[in-house]
């Protein structure tokens, strides 16, 4: 599915919980298992590595990785494909590693077309009129989380975020969650299964949340 306003700032992350040895996860062992070319080992920036952290960014993607969390992110704008490459990759390695839990998420920050329908919008999901108006003055949405059950026979569940924009002034941000959890996994076979076979329903998922979200906000004009 096409959104037919595409963010004008587009982020994606892929978040696995479980059990992981951060020191591993640096540049040069990337480029040794053929997952990134040896350039972008060479250049990437290393924020801290040690054997609780391991953080480092290169020109597309930032590694993010604590002891029981494993966190990917889209840097440019999202090749989502090559992005979930990379996770499958790296876990096809490391297939030992026990995955509870595996969040695709999506970060979008869209253009509204005036402050006066990002206000009306925030007021139509949140209305202030008989819980805020009468203790606060001019109360304004910050953001608003929204959880849903998933139909698709996997446990876990589906989250919308709305907030106003951090990045365009008197913007809208959208973010997805589709979170997949199985609390009996010993290994990361699963992920790499949900990764290879749920990412299609996943991306179509996110652009159908957001597009009913933002034709509606732009709707509030």
């Amino acid at each position: 599915m096409q959104e037919s306003r595409p963010p004008d700032h587009d982020q994606i992350s892929i978040v696995l919980v479980g059990s992981f040895n951060p020191k591993i996860f640096q540049p040069a062992w990337f480029a040794a298992q053929g997952l990134i070319r040896q350039e972008e080992a060479t250049e990437a920036n290393i924020e801290i590595v040690n054997n609780d952290i391991c953080i480092f960014e290169s020109s597309w993607f930032r590694v993010e990785i604590f002891n029981e969390r494993w966190a990917l992110l889209s840097r440019a704008t999202p090749a989502v494909e090559t992005l979930r490459d990379l996770a499958v990759g790296t876990f096809s390695v490391l297939r030992h590693a026990p995955v509870k839990k595996v969040g695709l998420n999506a970060h979008g920050h869209y253009t509204m077309p005036s402050r006066e329908a990002l206000d009306n919008f925030g007021h139509a999901i949140a209305p202030k009129e008989d819980f805020w108006l009468p203790v606060m003055e001019d109360p304004r949405l910050l953001s608003l989380t929204v959880r849903g059950e998933r139909t698709d026979g996997f446990t876990g569940g589906v989250r919308g975020k709305i907030e106003p924009s951090g990045r365009i002034q008197d913007g809208l941000f959208v973010e997805v969650n589709d979170e997949f959890t199985n609390s009996e996994a010993d290994s990361a076979e699963w992920a790499i299964k949900t990764l290879s076979e749920q990412w299609e329903n996943h991306r179509n998922r996110v652009a159908s949340i957001r597009e009913n979200i933002v034709s509606k906000a732009w709707g509030m004009q």
